[in-house]
């Protein structure tokens, strides 16, 4: 009887209200309405042309690329109504609890010093786009360090952090062996990077493509963190190590090409601007070897795009 009587309120409510419909429609926490809230500044922000000036202020027109998952058409992508839930929290509270993996000290010898400002930024941005659409208070960035072994879909789905900062590619998975895409809610891909592979230009391996490489036998790959997972699914063929230094990546990987104990770092970095003006390759702790003009790179081709992730249940 209980069955019956729920099943025809049902019809009655998809019959004669709208808004029952909205309530009935995706979860009750509001975590899909999170996802699509910040699809909807992004886009937005991308129309203005805000995405390209922040990445313009951050002087990395070379670095990021725009992967087109989510095209800047507001008519598309619109705000949701009513909030509820985790958006309606944040909404209220004015935070966002932000995860971020903790990899120690970042300075320039990090891939990610290059990216971490610029993230942050770029979360503000829509940030303050989605408090101005609903107008509500500033929204601050709460930020939660997740120390290694960076469980970081642990912590969404605690509660623990509302969505995760610009880490972790669509392309991995998660601690627990799962597929990224279908353990957790994902945004629009909000940066995307090249990525390349570094060796030294004299007497490092003579490789003039990705195939090349790809295809190289009895050799070392050194990778950062933001590299991690790209460099052990494409470089796995027999003969090939690597290793990921997941804290001064370059200037960990770096003298490594010098010292003939890698043959080659893969890395989201275009040129060798982004690296440090000096790096320690004989382990005495001074920074001692300039790097201009020390490393040529090849383009694998390969893109690796990031969104902002929040969780499925």
């Amino acid at each position: 009887m209980n069955q019956v009587y729920r099943f025809a309120c049902t019809i009655i409510c998809l019959t004669l209200s709208t808004s029952c419909i909205a309530e009935l429609k995706g979860p009750p926490e509001g975590r899909q309405q999170l996802v699509d809230a910040l699809d909807a500044a992004w886009v937005r922000a991308l129309d203005d042309g805000d995405v390209r000036e922040l990445i313009g202020r951050f002087n990395a027109q070379d670095l990021i690329v725009n992967m087109a998952d989510c095209l800047p058409d507001p008519e598309v992508t619109r705000y949701p109504e009513n909030p509820t839930g985790t958006l309606k929290r944040i909404l209220d509270e004015g935070v966002i609890n932000v995860g971020i993996s903790n990899t120690g000290k970042i300075d320039e010898g990090s891939t990610a010093f290059h990216f971490t400002r610029m993230g942050d930024a770029l979360i503000d941005l829509i940030l303050t786009r989605i408090a101005n659409h609903y107008g509500a208070d500033p929204i601050k960035q709460n930020i939660v360090y997740i120390p290694p072994p960076f469980r970081n879909t642990d912590y969404l789905n605690s509660g623990e952090a509302d969505i995760l900062g610009l880490v972790n590619a669509l392309g991995g998975s998660t601690r627990d062996g799962e597929r990224r895409r279908t353990a957790r809610r994902y945004t629009c891909t909000m940066t995307s990077t090249g990525q390349f592979v570094w060796m030294l230009k004299d007497g490092g391996p003579d490789w003039e493509d990705i195939d090349d490489a790809l295809n190289a036998s009895g050799v070392h790959f050194c990778a950062g963190p933001l590299s991690n997972e790209l460099t052990k699914t494409y470089f796995d063929q027999p003969g090939q190590t690597k290793k990921t230094e997941f804290m001064s990546d370059l200037a960990l990987c770096l003298p490594k090409l010098v010292n003939g104990t890698a043959d080659a770092m893969i890395s989201p970095l275009p040129n060798e601007s982004y690296f440090p003006e000096y790096i320690d390759t004989d382990g005495d702790g001074e920074a001692e070897t300039a790097t201009v003009g020390l490393f040529r790179a090849i383009n694998t081709m390969i893109v690796a795009g990031t969104p902002l992730w929040v969780a499925v249940d």
